[in-house]
């Protein structure tokens, strides 16, 4: 053993006290539990945690982790959870490493979990359902799946992770017809925080079904979902960009897709309002979204009289069009997020608040701040309540109108700069819609920033259930904040 000490000692990461909070110096547990996993797992383990890997946002690619682990079974990682536990190792679990906060899905001087192994497809006898592992990303899931002439409710970005999509919710394309991802699963398989395994269903154990539908990663490690399959062939998508003097056009198209085609459940659309900073100024995109393949269909006819600078609309498999939703990975980046019944007037007030915000520093390098808009349509919120319900407790009379504050920036020296210009957004964003009469509580909390509350919108009767769920079911509190597994937002 002695050679293998004096190798990953050697190979760990020299820590500066200004960087301690991103490089935390690894514990003796850790490094215990390190040399564990290296005589368990061989290859599959790496020293340190950053070796040989890439992840989307610079703030998680500075955080260093003791070591890094890939589990190919659930086995795995329920021996992998017996070493962490009692080791008494922190962790983090990796799916597609699409997170922006360090501890979210790599460990700051813990051990990483990487499920990128685990990427098994199973469709079931009746085509009705597929046994995903949770290492996907969502474009392996559609290249899968398009194999049978399927999908499911994945999202529309190739490089998101399956695990974090659908356990925070999931917009997909298929939402108006079916519901967000997250109503959609029939079954998980789940290492449960004694490192146990159970398989979660409705039936089974209704309390962890309900909790495991919008609360994110408190409940354990989800090894797989068995999620509803869909037939699907290839489909009309892809954008339009339009110059900001055509920002009154889209407006009203907006609206009216999100209220007067909404019964039309096979389109869905997001539309984006984003600072070109080498132009100094602004553009538009509309994202069209038909579930069929058919050019031009009718919902988007109206949008497509609007004249536009460039265009991918196309006939395509959903695939493709989730490789066109990638944003580059390198550079720092904020989520931040609202809710409000729809509403132009408002849709236009939280783009003028952007535009008044941004401007004592949009000449911050790398500075690309956008508003995502997209409905969250009645026939989503109807599923949220199937099958006893879930977490996220959606209540809505009509359609919802999410907004997806983002904005990607260079260097740390700006973090701070950035996360004001969000808090000041979010608070001015709020502030309209309560005056407006049309704020909605609830927060999309894949969306959500660090200094937000998404539980919160879930309701005070289901976020008292989900604690409840949360203590009989972690006593030790692995999952929590002050526990080992700190990433994400905590329940306790």
């Amino acid at each position: 053993m002695k050679p293998i000490i004096t190798a990953l000692v050697f190979l760990l990461p020299a820590f500066s006290p200004v960087e301690a909070q991103k490089e935390a110096v690894p514990s003796s547990g850790c490094m215990e539990a390190c040399l564990q996993l290296a005589g368990g797992f061989g290859s599959l383990a790496y020293f340190p945690g950053n070796s040989n890997l890439t992840v989307w946002d610079e703030k998680q690619q500075e955080a260093q982790s003791a070591c890094r682990v890939q589990p190919t079974t659930t086995e795995d990682v329920s021996n992998i959870l017996h070493i962490l536990l009692d080791a008494s190792c922190r962790f983090a679990v990796k799916g597609g490493g699409h997170a922006r906060d360090p501890d979210d899905s790599v460990s700051v001087g813990g051990v990483t979990i990487d499920m990128q192994k685990m990427r098994s497809i199973e469709v079931s006898a009746d085509r009705l359902s597929v046994k995903l592992d949770s290492g996907h990303v969502l474009h392996s899931m559609y290249v899968g799946l398009e194999n049978y002439n399927l999908t499911t409710l994945g999202g529309r970005v190739a490089d998101v992770g399956l695990g974090g999509f659908a356990l925070g919710g999931g917009f997909s394309a298929l939402s108006p017809m079916y519901g967000l991802a997250m109503d959609n699963i029939f079954e998980y398989e789940l290492v449960l925080p004694n490192a146990t395994v159970r398989t979660i269903n409705d039936q089974t154990h209704p309390d962890l079904y309900f909790a495991l539908r919008g609360g994110m990663n408190n409940f354990g490690i989800v090894t797989h979902f068995t999620i509803r399959a869909v037939p699907q062939g290839q489909m009309h998508g892809g954008s339009r960009i339009y110059s900001v003097d055509k920002r009154e056009d889209i407006l009203e198209q907006a609206y009216q897709l999100t209220t007067t085609w909404k019964n039309d459940t096979a389109m869905a659309f997001y539309y984006r309002f984003e600072y070109d900073q080498e132009a100094d100024d602004f553009i538009l995109g509309m994202n069209q979204e038909y579930a069929h393949p058919i050019s031009n269909p009718p919902p988007f006819r109206q949008v497509n009289e609007v004249p536009f600078e460039s265009s991918t609309l196309r006939i395509d498999w959903p695939s493709n069009f989730s490789v066109e939703g990638i944003s580059p990975s390198g550079g720092r980046n904020l989520y931040a997020t609202v809710t409000y019944y729809p509403s132009a007037d408002l849709d236009r007030k939280m783009q003028d608040i952007l535009m008044e915000e941004i401007q004592p520093i949009k000449d911050i390098p790398g500075f690309t701040p956008s508003l995502v808009i997209q409905p969250l349509y009645e026939a989503a919120i109807r599923a949220n309540s199937e099958r006893g319900g879930s977490a996220a407790g959606i209540e809505a009379d009509g359609p919802l109108t999410v907004v997806l504050f983002n904005t990607r920036w260079n260097n740390g020296a700006d973090d701070s700069a950035i996360n004001a210009l969000a808090g000041r957004w979010v608070q001015r964003a709020i502030d309209a819609a309560q005056k407006a009469g049309k704020h909605h509580p609830w927060l999309y909390i894949n969306y959500a920033s660090k200094d937000q509350e998404p539980f919160s919108g879930y309701g005070e009767a289901n976020l008292r259930r989900l604690r409840d769920i949360q203590k009989r079911m972690d006593p030790q509190g692995i999952f929590t904040s002050t526990g080992l597994c700190r990433g994400y937002f905590k329940l306790i």
